[in-house]
């Protein structure tokens, strides 16, 4: 390799990496935005986000390739003309396509690299990307109690308090409607002060009450007209103290099967694409036959 060619190809190479990693943040970040609402408030892990943030990095790596490319050739022969080296290897008698060849070859390499990545990797990043954020779109958002509104993210129950402290444990005017009989607003908890706090590694939230009363309306076990139309009779319970224990497993991040993602179009290389344009021919043709 000549002096001119590590002259040209030690300018090139620095800005081309600093402007790859440039444009893979600015696209992700677009592409991140459109699904923030999605993504926020789910309490993610961070090897989640991880996973997030890198497929859909080389998800990025087919539009980075050529803006890097430009950009970094810009600011090569930009900088050599600044400190006129350009103008002297003009000067010396050299071309100006000779001065471009390395990046010339360089580019070509690249397209190599690119075709391969594009058809072997970025596919099977895609899957992994688009399966794992579906996944994280199907979450229900983590659990975040507001005083004087009704939370209704744990099925089957609807829960309000009056108040909430800054430990984010102790609670005041509580307020809990038991749906989970599928009978409406039939079982009332009300208490004046409780705490919330998980066991078993977060599987379990445990609301502990206290100074309450349970309103509970009993149905009619009986099958006559009259029995139906009667009122039914109201349970009213007084205590000092009550648990109840809620199943966090809905909030529970659940993987779908990679495979169910596989037939898009984003998902598949250059053979599985011919194959189904084949496929999509043959049938066409069988379709002009048979009409």
């Amino acid at each position: 390799m000549k002096k001119i060619d590590k002259l040209v190809l030690g300018s090139f190479l620095g800005p081309f990496l600093l402007t790859f990693f440039v444009v893979i943040f600015i696209l992700l970040s677009q592409f991140m935005l459109r699904y923030l609402d999605e993504i926020v408030g789910k309490d993610l892990d961070t090897i989640v986000i991880a996973e997030l943030i890198f497929y859909f990095s080389i998800f990025m790596t087919p539009n980075a390739f050529p803006l890097a490319v430009l950009l970094s050739s810009l600011m090569t022969f930009g900088n050599l003309g600044q400190h006129f080296e350009l103008t002297a290897l003009k000067g010396s008698g050299i071309s100006l396509i000779r001065v471009l060849a390395p990046i010339f070859f360089f580019s070509l390499l690249l397209t190599v690299v690119a075709y391969f990545s594009n058809n072997f990797v970025v596919p099977k990043a895609n899957l992994k990307a688009f399966s794992l954020l579906w996944d994280v779109k199907q979450m229900k958002p983590s659990m975040d109690l507001k005083e004087g509104a009704f939370y209704n993210g744990i099925d089957g129950y609807s829960i309000k308090v009056g108040k909430k402290y800054q430990d984010d444990k102790t609670l005041e005017d509580i307020i809990i409607y038991d749906h989970t009989g599928n009978k409406g607003n039939k079982s009332i908890t009300l208490a004046d002060s409780g705490q919330m706090y998980n066991i078993y590694n977060d599987r379990y939230l445990v609301l502990e009450m206290f100074d309450g009363k349970n309103y509970s309306e009993l149905g009619s076990t009986r099958g006559s007209y009259i029995d139906r139309q009667s009122p039914n009779p109201l349970v009213r319970r007084e205590f000092k103290s009550q648990k109840v224990v809620f199943d966090l497993a809905s909030f529970d991040l659940k993987r779908t099967k990679e495979e169910l993602f596989a037939s898009n179009r984003l998902m598949k290389n250059s053979s599985d694409l011919r194959h189904d344009a084949d496929s999509m021919q043959s049938k066409y043709t069988c379709l002009l036959y048979t009409s």
